[in-house]
């Protein structure tokens, strides 16, 4: 399987790339620093370029099977950054005939048990993630309205600590879930990607 990944050098996307290589996949990534990337390999093929550069993000692609895309919001946050980078994913590959799409967005627009409305609608959502998940948001709208067959990994607050095997529910958080790991995220990730799992769903997961 050849991979297609964006984000390649963040916390979750280094860990999709490891699974990767494991498994002795060849990944294209899309990466702005390369010096960034720890793990050399030569079945790793560096694009150096941005993903909203849309012709960057189709050239990246090119004979890939599969798309993956870690890409996380911008320090400091430039609102409709994330959401750009996903319209040129999606742009591309649907432009590319590819269909299987695997990307790390947030929990906010999981559904709220007690409600059933989003999460970031609830009155007790902390506010200063309002930004991000109404960014998640929009990602979300563009997946819904394409044609891929996409999967939205929604985990909640991420922590570097060891993989721990991760719970998983359709649209909704699981149960008291209140963490994961950057690595047990990026295996799930990269698990979905050979697999239709999850299919044209946000999956919450968590320890």
């Amino acid at each position: 399987m050849k991979i297609a990944l964006f984000g390649a050098t963040g916390r979750t996307g280094r860990h999709i790339l490891r699974a990767a290589l494991a498994d002795s996949h060849q990944v294209h990534a899309l990466v702005r620093s390369p010096s960034k990337l720890t793990l050399p390999d030569e079945a790793v093929v560096v694009f150096v370029g941005d993903a909203l550069d849309v012709e960057m993000v189709k050239y990246t692609m090119r004979e890939c099977d599969v798309v993956a895309s870690a890409l996380g919001l911008t320090d400091p946050f430039k609102p409709e950054a994330l959401s750009q980078a996903t319209a040129n994913i999606i742009a591309a590959m649907e432009s590319l005939g590819l269909q299987r799409l695997v990307a790390v967005a947030g929990a906010g627009i999981l559904q709220d048990r007690k409600t059933g409305r989003l999460r970031l609608e609830s009155p007790d959502f902390n506010p200063a993630y309002l930004p991000y998940a109404r960014e998640h948001f929009r990602m979300l709208e563009l997946l819904t309205h394409s044609h891929l067959a996409w999967t939205l990994v929604c985990p909640p607050a991420m922590r570097e600590t060891p993989s721990v095997p991760l719970r998983a529910e359709a649209n909704v958080l699981p149960e008291g879930g209140r963490r994961a790991s950057y690595a047990a995220v990026g295996e799930f990730v990269y698990r979905l990607l050979s697999s239709l799992e999850y299919l044209h769903q946000c999956v919450g997961v968590a320890e």
